[in-house]
């Protein structure tokens, strides 16, 4: 298998995981309340990425490799930065799993493809980055399929829900501490491995204060010990990273903007499993927002002149 084929294939994995990893957030026990959720797929996250990091960080050591800065972040920068997106994806994945209890697995699915809305918006911003006739217009396309879908398909603005407002602040979250990230990478300060298991680490410490802060340590072990729950749990927390392990391994193969093309339709996934598993009503206002968030996203990758990752 060439490496190009290898891309390909892990992006198609990164497309079917995105696509499942609501269904997994819907169909938790309610035997455990969202934030104990966040922590405890959090923490089997942090399980699952310690060892792979350990393991190639040794690898390099054994093969003389070393890891250099460029000197645009100094150490102290470097993870100050580090920490402030791991906090950031913290609250994302807090975010995640309430806004999914609140508007289904479907609308979550596509109000999360706003994120290259939010990633353009943010280089444009604090990058001073210009962007083409073509992606304003992708943009315009994405910020409306919101709307209509916030809306049900009304366009009243006062329809929209608190939980599709939280839907889209994963996506806002998740795009800010992106463009940090892929900063900081493109100046040699981190590796991919080493984001991986920082920002899970300092998810999993915030999200676990705040348990023992609301929870008390009781509630949170009750969680822990309920076997139902930690199973879901577990089963989320492999498959989120997974996914990110399956994204940063296809891009050292292909372009960004083809892996990025290959999971774009992930929404489908997600509409799909929810109507043949759950059982879900689709609507036709859900149907056409998809098409068209999905179709821009595309757009964007095809035309735009900077593309950015996922989750």
């Amino acid at each position: 298998m060439n490496s190009h084929t290898k891309g390909i294939q892990l992006s198609l994995l990164c497309l079917l995981i995105l696509g499942i990893l609501p269904i997994i957030a819907t169909v938790r026990t309610n035997d455990g309340n969202a934030l104990a959720f966040a922590f405890w797929l959090s923490f089997w996250q942090l399980a699952f990425a310690t060892p792979v990091y350990l393991v190639q960080r040794n690898q390099a050591q054994v093969a003389g490799a070393r890891h250099k800065s460029a000197g645009v972040f100094s150490r102290n920068q470097t993870w100050a930065l580090v920490a402030l997106t791991g906090v950031l994806f913290g609250a994302a994945t807090f975010a995640y799993v309430l806004a999914v209890d609140q508007t289904g697995p479907v609308t979550f699915a596509v109000a999360v493809q706003a994120y290259p809305l939010f990633a353009l918006l943010w280089e444009t911003l604090l990058l001073r980055k210009r962007k083409s006739t073509a992606e304003m217009t992708f943009m315009l396309v994405i910020a409306a399929s919101m709307v209509y879908l916030g809306t049900q398909g009304t366009w009243h603005l006062s329809t929209i829900s608190s939980g599709f407002w939280l839907a889209l602040v994963v996506p806002l979250l998740w795009s800010i501490a992106h463009v940090i990230i892929k900063e900081m990478m493109n100046a040699e300060a981190i590796t991919p491995s080493e984001v991986i298991v920082t920002r899970v680490l300092i998810a999993a410490l915030l999200l676990g204060f705040a348990c023992l802060l609301t929870q008390g340590s009781s509630g949170l072990l009750s969680t822990g010990m309920n076997w139902k729950f930690q199973v879901v749990a577990l089963l989320m927390g492999f498959a989120y990273y997974l996914e990110l392990f399956s994204w940063f391994t296809a891009v050292k193969y292909i372009d960004v903007s083809k892996g990025a093309s290959i999971t774009a339709p992930a929404p489908a996934v997600t509409v799909l499993l929810a109507l043949v598993l759950l059982g879900q009503e689709l609507h036709d206002y859900q149907i056409t927002a998809l098409v068209l968030v999905v179709g821009s996203v595309v757009g964007l990758i095809r035309y735009g002149r900077k593309e950015d990752g996922a989750g």
